[in-house]
């Protein structure tokens, strides 16, 4: 004979428990995985900071949400081509797309290094247009010289494993018509990206600068003109 639970229903074999749990399991991934899929690509993206570029903002390690709709969607907010189906080229407006806006300045935004593809974090420095060049480690903008403010003089390890403790001066930066200020960081005012040549920004681009001055790969590495 067999032996009924409460219910009247036979009670379910071992297998036949293993086998419900693997399809309950299978079911939750099925509906979370495209759910996480698209909330990371369209919504919120999870990011931790791997270098020391834009310090004392962000920390080596410091896990950040990147919020992709800040500047709208076109054919290049999608992974694996998938923007282009939805935003199809036009050349009158070649950056269309939805909801569409530019950086300001001051933004601290990540995006994909044009021409290998990495992934940075850097803050927008200069708009189309601008002109912005390094005099004696001292930022110029349209010819104006960007005020800061020294705040401290600070001593830390880095994190590229050397343990060599470095000071650098704490300064206040004070961008035209950005909300606000941030803090940077300059070992000395005569490192190789503290003069430069005349940038002038293009249309359709920014030039991005990381916070750690004297530590971070940025517009300042590309040919002015």
């Amino acid at each position: 004979t067999t032996t009924r639970d409460a219910g009247g229903a036979a009670p379910k074999s071992v297998a036949e428990r293993v086998a419900h749990e693997v399809r309950e399991t299978l079911l939750t991934i099925a509906v979370f995985v495209p759910f996480w899929l698209l909330f990371s690509t369209f919504i919120y993206e999870l990011r931790s900071i791997p270098s020391e570029s834009m310090v004392p903002a962000l920390q080596v390690g410091d896990r950040v949400a990147v919020a992709k709709f800040v500047y709208g969607y076109n054919r290049n907010s999608a992974p694996f081509g998938l923007g282009r189906l939805l935003f199809q080229d036009d050349e009158q407006d070649p950056e269309g797309g939805l909801w569409v806006r530019p950086p300001r300045r001051g933004d601290v935004a990540v995006f994909q290094h044009p021409h290998d593809g990495k992934v940075m974090i850097k803050r927008v420095i200069g708009l189309p247009g601008d002109i912005i060049q390094m005099r004696g480690g001292r930022l110029f903008l349209n010819e104006a010289e960007v005020p800061r403010e020294e705040i401290r003089k600070t001593t830390y390890i880095q994190a590229d494993g050397s343990r060599t403790p470095v000071t650098a001066t704490e300064y206040r930066e004070t961008l035209p018509g950005e909300n606000g200020s941030h803090l940077i960081h300059e070992f000395r005012d005569a490192d190789r990206l503290d003069r430069t040549p005349i940038f002038k920004v293009p249309d359709g681009h920014v030039f991005m600068m990381g916070d750690n001055r004297d530590n971070s790969e940025d517009s300042r590495g590309c040919s002015g003109h």
